[in-house]
């Protein structure tokens, strides 16, 4: 995986993750929900980094609206970055 896109996902799948805790089990209300769907957009931004980073199209990242689902998905996408 590529080191700079490996930085934005850490930070976009990290983030999101949070943020979206935050939206559905802290906040209430209409910030509770502007929370969550910030997290998830960050969770998105996240996957699609993670896609880039492994050497495929970043549309793929898309799957990360599935939240974890998606990201486990897309866990096994082979890296073509990859040295060997």
């Amino acid at each position: 995986m590529l080191p700079a896109e490996k930085r934005k996902t850490n930070i976009g799948v990290g983030t999101g993750i949070l943020l979206q805790i935050l939206g559905t089990r802290v906040l209430e209300g209409p910030l509770g929900l502007l929370v969550l769907l910030v997290g998830l957009a960050l969770f998105a931004w996240g996957c699609m980094s993670y896609m880039r980073g492994k050497g495929h199209h970043p549309a793929w990242g898309i799957l990360g609206v599935f939240s974890l689902i998606g990201l486990v998905i897309l866990f096994f996408f082979p890296d073509r970055h990859k040295e060997g």
